[in-house]
């Protein structure tokens, strides 16, 4: 399945603790071995990197964690004057925060299913994109 991953499923697959690890988790396990098809703004491996950081995981697995998935992404959807134009119509339109508009509005773009946990971005977003849990 090709699809737009946002940065909360990343990070609940990193983290046990977090209520939705394990389907994060196997998510995530089926993007490492090729069998789902990663498409992500780059502002991707900032959010994750930020929300690892900030819990005090090891730099170095979060580098490493973090370099895997880029990898194997099929593509990182770089911040151009198109793409931000894009983001603050869905922004908006939908009432979005900044970087969930980049994620809804590469999902909408794409036709591609937004892979999310975040609540208000499904809500908010439904109009624009389908949303899919882990």
């Amino acid at each position: 399945m090709r699809l737009v991953l946002d940065a909360s499923v990343a990070v609940a697959a990193a983290r046990v603790r977090e209520p939705s690890h394990r389907a994060a988790q196997a998510r995530v396990a089926r993007i490492l071995r090729g069998e789902d098809e990663l498409i992500v703004p780059t502002i991707f491996s900032v959010e994750v990197v930020a929300a690892l950081a900030r819990v005090d995981e090891p730099a170095a697995e979060i580098r490493a964690y973090v370099d895997a998935l880029l990898r194997v992404a099929a593509r990182i959807v770089p911040l151009s004057p198109v793409v931000a134009r894009r983001a603050r119509e869905t922004a908006m339109r939908w009432r979005l925060r900044a970087a969930d508009a980049l994620y809804v509005s590469l999902a909408s773009w794409e036709s591609l299913p937004l892979c999310t946990l975040d609540r208000e971005m499904r809500q908010r977003g439904a109009g624009a994109c389908e949303a899919i849990d882990p």
